[in-house]
């Protein structure tokens, strides 16, 4: 078993369940810091052992779980809630007598959670892995920062995880995205949530009118989210079926790094979804699907929205009409915004290097002077 280099925990990434969405947050940490991840789906585990190669993955079956986890870690990295850790791991951890630290890394910088109770869920957190600025805000917001023992701020570590990789990334993009489209004026990606309880997916209402109105001349790549994946199984396999032989259409299905994906795209279309702010690493066109006509100037949920045109649903059907009459002015017009919106989100870049030193303060600091021993 691993012992996390300079310092004395045994510590592990989580993935419980079919949080297909937490892997390309939990799978660069794993890498950098040199721990396993724990995953008890084997479709999960094949796609980290196929997009995240120097990750070691320990594939476990829901039953085993948690005593494994438990013998074996002092500290998981993980993207769900204390409350629903606890409820998983609790009879495990009594028995043992041991308490397991965690600490939460989020799974994007999305702006749900606004509007409904959300993030309250992290109330119980120890300690945090925090993007920048605006996140601080946002769990200050929610009454969940000032409880946590300690956080560290990582920036856009997910980029630099691309950046380190670029190579392989960019040889993978290649044969599963590049190979599969014609040239094209401009690729455009739809990347729609899923049905939330705040109803956020454009999905159902701008998917149609996205394909039937493409021009010929440009690419539209569907980035599929995990759960809509779950949600809507058998309508996603009707449209695939359907639109099959439009060759500049390409559905991704399970494709989890984002980084490089975004590197490809010259225009950018979502709803709620957290890819947007990954998007501005890039200041590249943005146009957001305001589903549910909510106040983009006043509605804290829609903050991304000033960093790019909204599209409203009764103008699902002329997006492409709506694309090229401000592609070439929009960046001129947004550029500056997103770079301040980037700045908020994900602050100062900060190397690899700098960001494992700091978890490992993060140990020593809310950790070391606790006995994992008795629960």
């Amino acid at each position: 078993m691993k012992e996390t280099q300079n310092s004395g925990f045994h510590c592990a990434g989580l993935i419980y369940g079919p949080d297909l969405h937490h892997l390309d947050h939990l799978a660069p940490i794993c890498s950098l810091m040199n721990i396993p991840l724990i995953i008890t789906e084997e479709k999960i585990a094949t796609l980290t052992q196929l997009y995240y190669p120097k990750v070691e993955v320990l594939l476990l079956d829901y039953m085993s779980a948690p005593q494994y986890l438990v013998t074996h870690f002092d500290i998981i990295f993980y993207s769900m809630p204390r409350d629903l850790f606890d409820e998983i791991f609790f009879l495990t951890q009594k028995l043992a007598q041991k308490r397991v630290h965690t600490i939460w890394c989020p799974h994007g910088n999305s702006d749900k959670g606004n509007q409904i109770l959300y993030m309250e869920a992290l109330k119980k957190e120890e300690a945090a892995l925090i993007y920048g600025k605006q996140m601080i805000d946002f769990l200050k917001r929610k009454f969940v920062f000032e409880p946590l023992k300690k956080h560290i701020i990582i920036g856009n570590f997910r980029y630099q995880f691309y950046l380190n990789h670029r190579s392989f990334y960019t040889s993978i993009v290649e044969k599963e995205i590049v190979r599969k489209l014609p040239k094209a004026k401009k690729t455009v990606l739809y990347a729609p949530t899923w049905q939330d309880y705040e109803h956020s997916s454009s999905f159902f209402d701008a998917t149609v009118p996205l394909i039937e109105k493409l021009p010929e001349e440009d690419n539209l790549i569907i980035k599929l989210h995990p759960n809509l994946l779950l949600q809507e199984e058998f309508h996603i396999d009707e449209l695939i079926e359907k639109y099959q032989d439009r060759q500049n259409l390409l559905f991704l299905i399970h494709f989890p790094p984002i980084y490089p994906l975004l590197n490809l795209v010259d225009v950018y279309i979502g709803d709620m979804s957290s890819i947007g702010y990954d998007f501005l690493t890039f200041n590249r066109p943005m146009f957001f699907l305001n589903q549910n006509d909510r106040d983009t100037k006043n509605d804290l949920g829609l903050y991304l929205y000033r960093c790019g045109i909204e599209i409203k649903q009764d103008q699902y059907s002329n997006i492409h009409k709506i694309i090229d009459h401000y592609f070439h002015y929009e960046l001129r017009d947004f550029s500056e915004m997103r770079r301040e919106v980037y700045a908020y989100a994900f602050g100062h870049p900060k190397s690899l290097e700098e960001i494992k030193k700091e978890i490992f303060t993060l140990y020593e600091e809310a950790f070391k002077d606790d006995d994992l021993h008795f629960f």
